[in-house]
C-alpha cells in the first residue's frame, strides 16, 4: 500500500534478472536473501536494522499476512532498545500499519507524535514527513472533534514546506482533495485541482497506491459533475486503474463499480460480476455489487416488459 523507505526501494531496484523481474519477483528477492542473512547471524550488531527493512519490504509487498508479521517484527525491533532514529521509524510505519483500525487511533496517533518528537522538524527526511501524513490520515479517518481541523494542519504544514518529500506531498494534497470534497460538496473544482496535483507529484511511481488512488477519487469526482465530457474522462481513469500490473484490490474494485455505472450492458455486467467474485474485500464493495447487479437486472427486465 505504500512506498518503500528510499533505503528498501534503491535495494529492490538493484535486483537484477533476466528477462527483467517484476516488482514483486525484485521483492521476494530481496526478502530471501535478507532473511537468509538474519538466519545465519541472528545477534550480528544491525540486526535491528535488518530486521527493519525485511518489515519495509514486506509492508510494501502486501500480501496476505504480510502486514501482521511486519507489526510483530517492528515490537520485536522496539523491544531490543534500537538507536533513537530507527525506533521513531519503527514507531511510525506501526502507526501506518494501524490506519482504519479505530480501536487502535489514540495510540497510532501518539506513535507518530513520539516518532516526530525524535526526528525534528526536516520534511525533505522522508520519515519526518510520514509522521505529519500517517497522522493526519489517521485523523481523517478517525474524524473525532477537531481531527479534520489537525488533519488539514499537518497537510498544509506539508504543503507550504517546499523542501519536504515528494512522496508526501503527493500524498498531502490527496488527502487534502478528500476533506475539501467532504467539507464543500459543491466545490467540485478544487478537489479535481488537488487530484491533478496528487498526480503529477507521484508520477515518478505511478504504480503506487496512492497514486492508483488519487485517479480514482479524480474520476469518481468527475462522475459527480456528470457531464458526458467528465464522463468520458471518467471512465479512462478507471480503465487505467484496472489495467494497472500492480493492483489494489479495493482500488479496482472501486474502479470496476464505478465504471458499471457509466457503461452499458454487457460490460457493466460483467464488471460486476468480478467485483462479487473478487476475495478479501470490504463486505461493503462486494454488497454493493450485487446491489448493482441486482438493478441492473430489473432494468433489464423492465425494458422486456415494455416491448
Amino acid at each position: 500500500m505504500t512506498i518503500l523507505s528510499p533505503i528498501m526501494s534503491f535495494v529492490v531496484d538493484k535486483e537484477i534478472g533476466f528477462p527483467i523481474p517484476s516488482e514483486k519477483e525484485k521483492l521476494n528477492k530481496a526478502l530471501k536473501r535478507y532473511r537468509n542473512i538474519l538466519a545465519l547471524h541472528p545477534e550480528r550488531t544491525d540486526a535491528p536494522e535488518i530486521m527493519f527493512g525485511i518489515a519495509d519490504l514486506l509492508i510494501g509487498r502486501g500480501e496476505a499476512g504480510d502486514w501482521a508479521e511486519a507489526m510483530k517484527i517492528l515490537d520485536r525491533i522496539l523491544l531490543r532498545n534500537p538507536s533513537e532514529y530507527l525506533k521513531a521509524r519503527a514507531l511510525v510505519e506501526k502507526a501506518e500499519l494501524l490506519i482504519g483500525n479505530f480501536a487502535e487511533a489514540d495510540n497510532a496517533i501518539s506513535l507518530c507524535e513520539k516518532a516526530r518528537k525524535i526526528l525534528g522538524s526536516d520534511l525533505s527526511e522522508f520519515f519526518t514527513a510520514k509522521t505529519y501524513m500517517v497522522e493526519a490520515e489517521l485523523r481523517f479517518s478517525r474524524h473525532g472533534a477537531k481531527d479534520w481541523e489537525r488533519a488539514l494542519d499537518l497537510i498544509n504544514h506539508v504543503l507550504k514546506e517546499k523542501r519536504a518529500h515528494w512522496y508526501f506531498r503527493g500524498r498531502a494534497f490527496l488527502s487534502k482533495a478528500e476533506i475539501t470534497l467532504y467539507q464543500k460538496p459543491r466545490d467540485l473544482k478544487t478537489p479535481v485541482k488537488l487530484c491533478d496535483a496528487s498526480i503529477k507529484e507521484l508520477k515518478s511511481r505511478q504504480d503506487d497506491y496512492f497514486s492508483q488512488k488519487a485517479r480514482v477519487l479524480k474520476a469518481e469526482i468527475l462522475m459527480r459533475r456528470g457531464k458526458k465530457v467528465d464522463l468520458d474522462r471518467a471512465a479512462k481513469l478507471f480503465t487505467e486503474v484496472i489495467k494497472m500490473p500492480l493492483t489494489y484490490k479495493d482500488l479496482v474494485a472501486r474502479a470496476k463499480l464505478n465504471l458499471a455505472e457509466i457503461t452499458n450492458n454487457p460490460r457493466a455486467s460483467k464488471l460486476l460480476k468480478e467485483v462479487s467474485e473478487m476475495e478479501g474485500l470490504d463486505p461493503y464493495l462486494t454488497e454493493k455489487a450485487h446491489l448493482a447487479a441486482a438493478t441492473l437486472l430489473d432494468k433489464k427486465r423492465d425494458r422486456k416488459h415494455k416491448r
